[in-house]
C-alpha cells in the first residue's frame, strides 16, 4: 500500500486553487479511497467511485495509455454514469474524433494537465472542437473537464469528467481537479511500479465490469439490466463471459472475487431505482 498522502498547500499556490475545508476534506477522502486499492485496475474504478461519493462527479471515465497519443487508445476505460454510453460503439466513435489526435489538443493536455471543452482544438482549426462539441451533445453531455495524472513516464493516464449542464466546470472545479490530479499522480506511479500482470478486472470487458460490479453490490439481473439500459438476457450473456474469464464457478464466487479485488469492499456505484 503506498504511504499516506498528506494535503499540504504549495508556496506560492494560485489563489483560484484556495479551496475550503469541505473541498479539502472531500479530497482527502478520494485520496483515501484510491490507496486502499490492491492493484492498478482496482485503483481505476476507486478513483471513479470516490470522487463521485466525495466530491458529486458521477459522470466519469478512466483512461490509461502509454503516452498522451495512446490513452485514448484505450480499448477498456472505466467509466461511470453517463460515460457508459462509451461503451461499444459510442466508444469507437469518440475516438475517432480528430481532438484527440489533433497536435495542438495534446500539446494543451500534456502541457497543462488540465482542459476543458473550449480549450480543446486548434485555433486555425475550429472545426475540430465543434465536432467533438456536436458529438458529445448528441449524447446529452454539454461540459467536459479532461484531467491528466502526471504519472511515470511510462504511462500516462487521463481522467475525464462529464456533465448534461452547460458551463458546469468552473474555478472551483479546476482547483479541485488540479489537487485531485496531483495526489492521483502519485498514486499512479505507484500502482504503475507494482502491477504484476492481468487481474481480474482486466480480464473483463468494460461493460462486463459494469454488470460484474453491480452483481458484486447485491443488485438482481433486472436491477442491473435498468440500471445500464440493456435486457436482462444481455447482463446474463455478460455475466457468463464474465465467469468463463474469470474462472469462477458461479455469481456468488464472482461478487466476492470482484470485491476482494477492490480492497475488500464492494464500492458504490450509480443509485438503482
Amino acid at each position: 500500500m503506498p504511504a499516506r498522502t498528506q494535503l499540504v498547500a504549495r508556496p506560492g499556490q494560485p489563489r483560484d486553487l484556495a479551496l475550503g475545508a469541505a473541498e479539502l476534506r472531500g479530497i482527502l477522502r478520494v485520496v483515501e479511497d484510491c490507496e486502499r486499492a490492491s492493484a492498478l485496475p482496482a485503483f481505476r474504478e476507486a478513483a471513479l467511485d470516490a470522487l463521485s461519493r466525495h466530491l458529486g462527479y458521477r459522470n466519469s471515465a478512466f483512461f490509461l495509455g502509454s503516452s498522451i497519443e495512446t490513452v485514448f487508445q484505450d480499448q477498456r476505460p472505466t467509466v461511470r454514469g453517463l460515460a457508459m454510453r462509451m461503451s461499444g460503439p459510442f466508444l469507437e466513435r469518440y475516438r475517432g474524433l480528430e481532438a484527440f489526435t489533433d497536435k495542438e489538443s495534446l500539446r494543451l493536455m500534456q502541457e497543462r494537465g488540465l482542459v476543458t471543452l473550449d480549450d480543446i482544438g486548434n485555433p486555425e482549426r475550429p472545426e475540430v472542437r465543434l465536432r467533438l462539441e456536436r458529438f458529445l451533445r448528441a449524447h446529452g453531455i454539454h461540459s467536459k473537464l479532461l484531467l491528466r495524472l502526471a504519472g511515470p513516464s511510462s504511462a500516462c493516464a487521463v481522467i475525464t469528467l462529464l456533465d448534461p449542464r452547460p458551463g458546469a466546470f468552473g474555478p472551483r472545479d479546476r482547483a479541485i481537479a488540479a489537487v485531485v490530479g496531483r495526489h492521483l499522480g502519485n498514486l499512479l506511479r505507484f500502482y504503475v511500479r507494482t502491477n504484476t500482470g492481468p487481474s481480474l478486472t482486466a480480464k473483463l470487458s468494460a461493460r462486463e465490469r459494469d454488470v460484474v460490479r453491480l452483481v458484486a453490490e447485491g443488485h438482481s439481473n433486472r436491477q442491473v439490466a435498468e440500471a445500464l439500459c440493456i435486457s436482462i438476457d444481455t447482463v446474463k450473456h455478460h455475466l457468463t463471459h464474465a465467469l468463463v474469464a474469470t474462472s469462477c464457478s458461479n455469481r456468488t464466487q464472482l461478487a466476492l472475487a470482484w470485491q476482494r479485488e477492490m480492497g475488500g469492499v464492494a464500492m458504490p456505484g450509480p443509485a438503482l431505482g
